[in-house]
């Protein structure tokens, strides 16, 4: 990947002199900061912009280190082939008309791999605009020069976008109207062969980015990219495109149905440490926040500095909103603040410093109560707001940041003003690492994000160690049950040799068979008809509860008997007590793989989808913190005086799920619904084993 950022020497396919041009725009860029040697490929020219122009890529004399391809789509793959015998091992696609273009694409965009795979070639694109580094003026991209008239600002996020989102327009919205400096800014497009975990892991080690932005459409290798994230010693934020689209192809199960595209990676990627995103300028400033704030105390005690006390107010609605805290300031600096502050005016947190502008001016007044309450014990974040444009300019900010720093507190600004000064005082705030935003919200919410995100530790991981082994008992259960949908029993024969506690339950063939059972396992009970491909039996009336004498048990019996036809099972089961319900699975995912499911069931299961995902295998100390990532955890902690959830039991249950879903393949789908929890024991009462289509 080195290669991609630091070449020593680019070629132009498809470089012309026209002006406007992709191709001439190409070479515009690379003049404005690439020092290495650029060399245009043209058969229609000899010279372009003073540069001597070749006809193809073998004709360049000397090495070249990087190719960027800018010419028709179907001259693509002869471009390539060039390239291969010159010897260029790295290639930049920014041509379109490929795989987004529909089948004739896809088959032109494979054979352009083909032909680079057999020459050795890593391809970056196509259908992309390249790669920007804003520190080294290294811009390898068609976007429009003009982009640079405003000023780029340099930071230190990096970014990766699938789409054409590194157009000038949003770069020149960020830097511009934000403020939002950038390091790296790296176009995708189809993904045809380097993809986001490659660019991903090579950014993590760069040591100009803090922290990294993607915009992403898919994530060709969901593993790979839950491993990285889960390793990051940096933020990442991701912003994922396409969360509408429909999720399971068939909700045979609800594992399926609760899955959804969406919700399974969200959960997944959050448990990996990624912040997620809802647009792209969130992103842009909920990445800068993790950049510069890093870590911060989970409450964060917030001293909120003020020229208006309405947004004061506002201000300690929306930092308890998002569950952080107004300082209660120390007796020593409200007494420190009522220095400042007309004798009519009570010293308090938010401070409203407005009516100590006209006896101490507002630089005075707002240097006098930062410096008290930056030396507060029981605060940490100063929260300052500012209005730019009408007053003296603030210039104090490298002096607040330096004293914030040394007091290990987080400073961050809220700014309103006149459009000129607005700019220059955010262009102020980035060059000193404050985070400087235009809404109360985001402001807030960046913060938010700041207590959440803590740092990875490399020793810990959310797989767990070594390959998932099954029991040899399961084996055989899994030969003699070949059907797509297997029932409940079967299903649950298979869970309880996996160490997933079941109901004691048995097959009964008579009524009176089923009498016998019944004593035997102990009233009350349960009677299930066993339909072929049948998984939601009691909306199928195949399910009959409470059952407490033989009479009835009689009668259940011949009702679900001549329902089937005397042509299916009849399952007898002890009925347990319940004091709340659980619900786990498993998915295979097209982009992730197995995944274990855990949430809260029964009717919970449809009304409020409280459900978490984890990638399987799983170590025990990753189901546990699944287990605590619902939003209904406190029912599990014991509500209203019941048992606490066995954390050891369900945690178990949870990595059993996960080995036995890493461990066979060919299983897809696992339901197990409902785990009833009664006096702290889950136990599955309800299961369905689904296999994967072939």
């Amino acid at each position: 990947m080195k290669t991609f950022f630091d070449p020593a020497s680019i070629a132009v396919i498809g470089a012309t002199p026209r002006e406007n041009s992709l191709g001439s725009q190409l070479l515009v860029n690379l003049s404005l900061g690439f020092t290495g040697s650029v060399y245009p490929v043209n058969p229609n020219y000899t010279e372009i912009r003073s540069l001597p122009c070749f006809p193809t890529a073998e004709n360049i004399p000397g090495p070249v280190d990087l190719a960027l391809v800018i010419v028709p789509a179907p001259s693509v793959p002869e471009a390539l082939a060039a390239c291969g015998r010159k010897g260029i091992r790295r290639v930049i696609i920014e041509s379109a008309g490929f795989a987004e273009t529909g089948p004739a694409g896809r088959a032109l965009q494979e054979r352009c791999l083909a032909v680079a795979r057999k020459a050795g070639i890593r391809l970056w694109g196509p259908n992309c605009m390249g790669l920007v580094d804003i520190p080294r003026k290294f811009f390898f991209t068609f976007m429009h020069p003009n982009i640079h008239s405003d000023g780029l600002i340099a930071g230190r996020i990096s970014m990766v976008v699938q789409s054409g989102m590194l157009s000038a327009g949003f770069l020149a919205d960020l830097m511009s109207e934000r403020a939002v400096g950038i390091a790296k800014a790296c176009s995708i497009g189809n993904k045809m062969d380097i993809d986001e975990c490659d660019v991903l892991e090579y950014l993590l080690e760069d040591e100009e980015t803090d922290a990294i932005a993607l915009y992403l459409e898919s994530i060709v290798r969901g593993r790979r990219f839950l491993e990285l994230a889960d390793r990051a010693r940096k933020p990442i934020v991701l912003l994922k495109g396409g969360k509408s689209r429909s999720g399971a192809k068939a909700a045979l199960s609800h594992t399926s149905s609760l899955a959804g595209n969406a919700r399974l990676q969200d959960s997944l990627l959050s448990l990996a440490g990624v912040t997620l995103a809802r647009d792209f300028h969130q992103m842009m400033e909920v990445t800068r926040a993790l950049a510069m704030i890093g870590h911060t105390p989970k409450r964060c005690r917030t001293a909120i500095l003020t020229f208006s006390g309405g947004a004061g107010i506002l201000s300690c609605d929306l930092v308890e909103q998002h569950g952080l805290s107004v300082a209660d300031l120390s007796a020593s600096t409200i007494k420190e603040l009522a220095n400042i502050f007309p004798d009519w005016m009570p010293a308090e947190n938010p401070v409203d410093l407005f009516p100590a502008f006209a006896g101490k001016g507002a630089l005075a007044a707002y240097v006098g109560a930062f410096n008290a309450l930056v030396k507060d014990p029981k605060v940490d974040v100063l929260f300052m707001h500012f209005f730019v444009g009408l007053y003296p300019n603030y210039e104090k900010l490298k002096n607040f940041k330096a004293a914030a720093d040394r007091e290990g507190k987080v400073l961050i600004i809220w700014v309103i003003g006149r459009r000129d000064a607005l700019r220059a005082f955010k262009r102020e705030a980035q060059e000193c690492g404050i985070p400087a935003h235009g809404e109360l919200f985001r402001a807030v919410e960046c913060l938010a994000c700041a207590s959440r995100c803590k740092p990875r530790k490399r020793t810990l991981s959310l797989a767990a160690a070594g390959r998932a082994k099954l029991p040899p008992k399961a084996a055989a259960v899994l030969s003699s049950c070949p059907e797509p949908i297997w029932d409940e029993y079967d299903s649950k024969r298979l869970l309880k040799i996996c160490g997933i506690p079941t109901v004691k339950e048995k097959i009964v063939s008579s009524a009176a068979g089923a009498v016998e059972a019944a004593r035997e396992i102990g009233f009350p009970v349960v009677l299930k008809g066993l339909a072929e491909g049948q998984v939601h039996k009691t909306e199928s009336g195949l399910v009959r509860l409470g059952l407490s004498s033989s009479s009835e048990i009689r009668a259940a019996y011949a009702d679900l008997a001549k329902k089937l036809k005397g042509k299916e099972r009849i399952l007898l089961q002890k009925q347990m007590p319940v004091e709340y319900e659980l619900i786990a699975g498993v998915l295979r995912d097209e982009q992730f793989g197995p995944c274990v499911m855990f949430g809260l069931g029964g009717i919970f299961a449809e009304l409020q989808k409280d459900v978490v995902f984890a990638p399987a295998p799983l170590s025990a100390s990753t189901a546990r913190e699944l287990i605590g990532r619902i939003s209904g955890k406190k029912l599990l902690q014991g509500f209203r005086g019941g048992k606490p959830l066995d954390m050891k039991i369900m945690a178990d249950i949870l990595v059993n799920l996960g080995n036995l879903a890493a461990a066979c393949p060919d299983i897809g789908q696992i339901d197990v619904n409902p785990l009833v929890v009664y006096r702290g024991k889950p136990i599955a009462v309800d299961a369905t084993v689904v296999r994967s289509e072939k």
